[in-house]
């Protein structure tokens, strides 16, 4: 048969997709684990809190009249309880629920705030609103389900059954989020009433052990492992500190820690091997040279002590201050390589600096080596190379420099410690995650994970933050966000955690689309081109090689230097452009700019019809009828009123909804497509 695809090609796609996902499983099993680990230390770690200030605030004030913040009361009816340097503030609502509910949510959440959570772990702002955005599961599953109000009286009637059986319902519908959140969310509540850290008519008299058994945490723990979207990107504040502190320390800091480290060599001071200088008077020059400080933050500092012996002399020690400096500027490239390179873990840690390679036109290259399940003993992995910005390349050759001329080459690996004495013998004493918990404490940014740039990466290239962007091209080092896409079409890391993205973002989209337009029907210019896609190469539509399909066009629009946009719109339609638009050819929902536009991307939420990028299936259906009724019956009853303008306009939306009716009720091109399940 044509369509079927030879055994050869057939073969060819099994071994990318498996490929694919051996790439990804092992770091996204990692990254998961990492995940719920931190979720479970934030909401029942290590208590660093004895007594409840809650309860004493209330005590003093039982109106609720004292701060949460800089911002809010604990009365008020939402609380800032950050706002950032830009004016955006990170708040949490307490609406839509009953009093005796708001009043269980503000005691808990209160407790996970940064400045009065009872356990370690929670550093960050954003974490709190996370937490206060799902803790409606806990009212939805526990209060709501069993018609509790939440009173004191309704809390007794909670008992250890119904709190398992809201968990067992919990883990049975799609969204993933709602089982672990409900299980991280009840073991909380119970910890803080047991330990008397709120009122005690928002308490619970069950026992954590009867809830949180080993066994309900395997189940949490696997459940959470085995979704897809475990890990969320960096949200733009977040993605805004992490570069600030990355370009801070390698455009900044750096140069001056060269500056610092070329007076010591110039005085031949690194050779000692104690790192230690004498003087018999104190040396104002050696002070001077080695007191650096950036921006209000002291980069470099000497250590001074008097010695009083037969004669009086001083001690200048120096090499401990370097050595914090090195390792912050390795923190931040960590940040750099990590975000432009989408390197997993594993192949991070085994970078040397031998693998930077700067090619004779001055761009950079690294070699990068990657490991796959194998059951070959003399398997040492598979190497290949990735390109890499001259920004960054340039910045790990001055780092290289400054640790060689400082005596701190140590093994050569980049992201090895400089402190202590200990010898890296093999690749496994290289650690990642201690580069990742100094980051979490010096910008209280919880859960930073390698897994979370590379998908940082991804979001940014399908929904194109205009913030971020710049972020992007500023780290590529390009003029224009097309070549940044070019450049990254080459690094099939990247590539695929763009693939991985669709599938984890737009799974749904990508199978209903593909699903109706196979085995229903569809109208519109991008209908009809999917229809004869998948007419000519329907095995390519179907279980893994959809994986393959996708990962290809990806690869082809990056390289082509095209953006990606998918998005569901408000009339259950599908726009799906690889275009950005500018005046004067913009798409119907883009006109209504008076001002000039450059580089847009579609709106969805103002979708129209007659766009060509509308991708209509047939489950769009009833939202047509409506709409064209709608019109239809404006045109009717404001008749008299409406100027020529606006009824011509409503004529022109009937007639394009009604067109993509009738096409869909006569649509038959589908039949030519055989029937065949579709697995994304």
């Amino acid at each position: 048969m044509k369509n079927k695809l030879d055994d050869a090609t057939q073969a060819a796609l099994e071994t990318i997709a498996e490929d694919m996902d051996i790439d990804f499983s092992e770091d996204m099993q990692d990254a998961a684990e990492q995940e719920i680990e931190q979720l479970l230390l934030e909401t029942g770690g290590e208590a660093r809190q004895i007594e409840s200030t809650l309860l004493k605030k209330l005590e003093l004030y039982p109106e609720g009249n004292f701060p949460v913040s800089a911002y809010s009361l604990y009365s008020d009816s939402s609380w800032i309880i950050f706002k950032d340097k830009d004016g955006t503030v990170t708040r949490v609502k307490f609406d839509d629920m009953s009093e005796h509910a708001i009043s269980i949510k503000k005691s808990i959440i209160y407790h996970l705030i940064p400045d009065y959570a009872p356990f370690a772990g929670i550093r960050s702002y954003t974490t709190t609103l996370g937490h206060a955005r799902n803790f409606r599961r806990l009212i939805n599953y526990v209060l709501i389900d069993n018609h509790l109000s939440g009173d004191l009286e309704s809390l007794s009637f909670i008992t250890p059954r119904l709190l398992n059986d809201a968990l067992d319902r919990a883990k049975e519908v799609p969204q993933f989020t709602h089982y672990h959140y409900l299980f991280l969310h009840i073991r909380f509540w119970i910890a803080l009433s047991a330990q008397k850290l709120i009122p005690e008519e928002n308490r619970l008299a069950v026992s954590a052990t009867s809830v949180d058994t080993p066994e309900r945490r395997k189940d949490v723990i696997r459940h959470f492992t085995g979704s897809l979207a475990t890990w969320a990107p960096y949200n733009e504040g977040d993605l805004k500190k992490l570069v600030e502190y990355a370009l801070f320390w390698t455009e900044k800091a750096m140069p001056r820690v060269r500056e610092a480290s070329d007076y010591l060599l110039s005085r031949n001071f690194v050779t000692s091997h104690s790192k230690t200088i004498s003087r018999v008077a104190e040396d104002l020059e050696l002070e001077k040279n080695l007191d650096v400080v950036v921006e209000g933050i002291r980069i470099v500092e000497i250590q001074k002590n008097k010695r009083d012996y037969e004669t009086v002399f001083w001690n200048y020690s120096w090499i401990s201050s370097f050595q914090r400096s090195l390792t912050s500027i390795r923190n931040a490239l960590y940040i750099l390589v990590a975000l432009v390179t989408g390197l997993r873990v594993s192949e991070l840690e085994a970078l040397k600096f031998e693998h930077v390679i700067e090619t004779r036109n001055g761009r950079f290259k690294l070699q990068v080596t990657r490991y796959k399940t194998s059951q070959d003993p003399n398997y040492n992995g598979d190497i290949s190379f990735i390109p890499l910005p001259k920004f960054v390349g340039q910045k790990l050759k001055e780092f290289k420099s400054l640790r060689d001329d400082l005596d701190q080459k140590r093994e050569g690996f980049i992201f090895q410690s400089v402190l202590g004495r200990r010898k890296v013998v093999r690749q496994g004493s290289v650690k990642i995650e201690n580069i990742t918990k100094k980051l979490q404490e010096e910008l209280g940014i919880d859960r930073i994970h390698t897994h979370r740039f590379r998908k940082t990466i991804a979001e940014i290239l399908i929904n194109r933050n205009e913030r971020n962007v710049d972020i992007i091209r500023l780290l590529f080092g390009h003029a224009s966000y097309a070549m940044t896409l070019r450049y990254i079409g080459r690094n099939p890391y990247i590539v695929q955690s763009v693939a991985k993205a669709i599938e984890e973002n737009y799974i749904q989209e990508f199978t209903d689309i593909i699903t109706q337009v196979k085995h229903s029907t569809s109208s519109g210019d991008n209908a009809r081109r999917l229809v004869d896609k998948i007419a000519a190469r329907p095995d390519a539509f179907t279980g893994q090689n959809l994986k393959v399909t996708v990962f290809t066009y990806v690869t082809h629009l990056l390289s082509s230097g095209e953006p990606l946009f998918i998005h569901r719109t408000a009339m259950g339609t599908y726009c799906v452009s690889t275009e950005v638009y500018s005046s004067p050819d913009l798409p119907p929902c883009l006109a209504h700019y008076k001002t000039v536009v450059k580089g847009a991307l579609p709106e969805p939420s103002n979708c129209d019809t007659s766009c060509p990028h509308a991708l209509i299936v047939n489950k769009a259906a009833k939202a047509l009828e409506d709409n064209t009724n709608f019109y239809q019956d404006m045109l009717i009853r404001a008749g008299d009123t409406l100027s020529e303008t606006s009824k011509a306009m409503l004529r022109k939306k009937v007639l394009d909804n009604t067109r993509h009716l009738e096409t869909l009720k006569t649509n038959e091109q589908y039949k030519i497509i055989p029937s065949m399940d579709i697995h994304a």
